[in-house]
């Protein structure tokens, strides 16, 4: 028979391996570094198709791709600006430029989507800087919050021919 030491030492570890085995089981779900990201495609559906000269008040398409990795249902919206070489933007400063356009999604935990942006600019310019920015919902105010994710695209927009 077995003496009682080896029955301690395989009771302590079959005691370890059940704690480990359902810590597991617990955690499986928990997200311990929750993001969320906000990707541009151009008018394929693609990362580097995009266009870099446009006409203005002339429609041009393309894609927001949204990823939610936070854990939780969470409300977006993403707003479309213009901006220009001075406009300040980081992960804590929105662009403080007027908003062209905005987009609402909710996403599942998990969960991700494709937006098709369907844009004109009004105005000919050189180097417009088109700038995406993700916000969230606040569940405290219900207020758009900034989440500190942006992307960009730069654009020449040129004044239709003349006839």
């Amino acid at each position: 028979m077995l003496d009682d030491e080896v029955l301690a030492v395989v009771l302590a570890i079959v005691v370890v391996a059940s704690v480990f085995a359902f810590s597991q089981i617990v955690l499986s779900d928990r997200i311990v570094d929750p993001f969320a990201a906000l990707g541009l495609l151009g008018t394929e559906m693609r990362i580097g198709d995009y266009p870099s000269a446009i006409v203005v008040n002339e429609s041009f398409r393309l894609y927001l791709f949204v990823v939610n990795h936070e854990g939780r249902t969470m409300y977006y919206v993403i707003y479309a600006k213009l901006g220009n070489k001075s406009t300040v933007i980081n992960e804590s400063v929105p662009a403080d430029v007027p908003v062209l356009a905005a987009y609402e999604v909710v996403l599942p935990s998990g969960g991700n989507l494709t937006i098709p942006v369907e844009l004109s600019v009004s105005e000919p310019g050189t180097n417009v800087r088109l700038i995406f920015e993700l916000w969230f919902i606040n569940e405290s105010t219900l207020q758009p919050q900034y989440h500190g994710r942006w992307v960009q695209l730069w654009l020449n927009v040129t004044a239709p021919p003349s006839p």
